[in-house]
């Protein structure tokens, strides 16, 4: 009798657990499946995904090379045709299609290869504390460890690890060209990386070599994916403050907060009658 009621138990708690996943998703990876990791810095509390590394590739070879030609297409496009005037608006719009790509990958070879919920990517609720103070927490560490790297280097003379974007053009855009610049640059891209790299990517890392190595390593592809010496560094570090978000929370949007808090950082710094510091990046 006493089996009976526990096996009623053990029904009734995996039936309320699977209340907000779809039913083809349900007996196999329950809402409160995570990832365990030990207890240090970077545990993990992000759900077990049904993806591998394999598909994250895939997804890359495909996606990610898609993403660049065309946002390099449209971009030269709207600029050959003369629909905008100015050519770095135009690249900012051709731009648009990278993350909506990055987001294709992450949804194609993840949500519906696998028929799971968008919630495997991280698009999960969290705390008033992990949605503001966390973020804010991350990006203060980020800006002041990414100030001493940029003293740091211009004091010691090695011009090629300054980091600079050369986003000044960019801060002369004005009137309505600003729109879609905080739009795709402050909100859009930060997104679309958020989702790829860590809802996607860093969550089929953990499983593999934990969530410290997990985090070292989508951090690198993401710094490297910037295609600048002179920011490989400072673009690691957040990859690995972002990363530690992430793996915290379980959650996507505490480290699109803090991600999107460091663009739009760099754009409003531009449009200050200031010289930007050298560690505002855009990332």
């Amino acid at each position: 009798m006493e089996g009976k009621l526990g096996d009623e138990r053990g029904v009734e708690e995996r039936c309320s657990e699977c209340e907000s996943e779809p039913q083809d998703t349900c007996g196999a990876l329950p809402a409160s499946s995570e990832l365990p990791d030990g207890s240090g810095l970077f545990a993990s509390r992000i759900r077990a995904v049904p993806w591998k590394l394999r598909d994250v590739i895939v997804a890359s070879a495909l996606f990610v090379p898609a993403g660049v030609g065309g946002s390099l297409g449209l971009g030269f496009a709207l600029a050959r045709m003369s629909l905008v005037e100015d050519k770095i608006l135009a690249i900012i719009l051709g731009s648009i299609l990278l993350p909506i790509a990055l987001l294709a990958g992450s949804w194609v070879f993840g949500v519906r290869r696998h028929n799971v919920n968008v919630s495997f990517l991280g698009f999960r609720r969290t705390s008033l504390w992990s949605a503001l103070w966390l973020p804010l927490v991350a990006l203060s560490i980020g800006l002041t460890t990414m100030g001493v790297y940029a003293l740091l280097m211009e004091g010691l003379g090695i011009d090629i690890l300054v980091p600079d974007q050369k986003l000044e053009e960019i801060g002369a855009l004005e009137g309505f060209a600003r729109v879609p610049t905080f739009a795709i640059v402050g909100l859009l891209a930060p997104f679309g990386e958020e989702v790829f790299f860590r809802g996607f990517l860093l969550a089929a890392l953990v499983p593999l070599i934990g969530g410290l190595r997990g985090a070292v390593v989508s951090s690198a592809i993401f710094s490297a994916a910037h295609l600048q010496v002179g920011t490989l560094f400072p673009i690691f570090v957040i990859g690995m403050l972002l990363a530690w978000l992430y793996l915290r929370t379980g959650s996507i949007w505490p480290s699109f907060a803090a991600h999107a808090a460091q663009n739009l950082l760099a754009l409003i710094f531009l449009e200050l009658p200031i010289d930007a510091p050298t560690a505002i990046l855009q990332t």
